[in-house]
């Protein structure tokens, strides 16, 4: 399994362990809140390549890092390439906002090949389904952030 994959499966499960618990009572809800929190630990440790909770300096000032844990930069405000910038604060809400205009089965696939730039057909490995429907998928996705970003191209 490559780490890719993992990390999608760790949010698949988050998002369905969250569902869980909101449904849960009592007891089913305090053992769904532990193993939220373990899948929790389990993703900040593969973004961040060792332990999150350790608390010697050289650790929290290691360089190592398997995946950018920040992929909005990723994230293009228009179709037209740009030069690398880092994002203003209003610029990310903007991304957040429209991103929050789209299903979750849209973010993934959005996310999955605009920041972090699979390519389709890996991308429809990983979900099982067809190229032709991630390309639709991302088509729509595209046009729903368009329309809530205010019409932008």
């Amino acid at each position: 399994m490559s780490l890719r994959t993992m990390v999608y499966e760790y949010r698949r499960s988050i998002r369905l362990a969250n569902r869980a618990y909101e449904a849960a009572e009592g007891t089913e809800k305090t053992v769904i809140g532990g193993m939220l929190s373990d899948m929790h630990f389990a993703l900040t440790w593969i973004y961040c390549g060792f332990n999150p909770y350790h608390k010697r300096g050289a650790y929290r000032r290691s360089e190592v890092q398997f995946m950018d844990p920040d992929l909005m930069d990723a994230i293009e405000l228009e179709s037209e390439p740009q030069q690398s910038r880092e994002l203003s604060y209003m610029e990310r809400i903007d991304i957040k906002i429209a991103l929050s205009k789209l299903t979750e089965r849209e973010t993934d696939i959005y996310v999955m090949h605009h920041a972090e730039m699979l390519p389709l057909d890996e991308i429809a490995e990983l979900l099982g389904v067809k190229k032709s429907t991630v390309a639709t998928t991302i088509r729509r996705a595209q046009k729903k952030i368009n329309q809530a970003l205010g019409g932008r191209s």
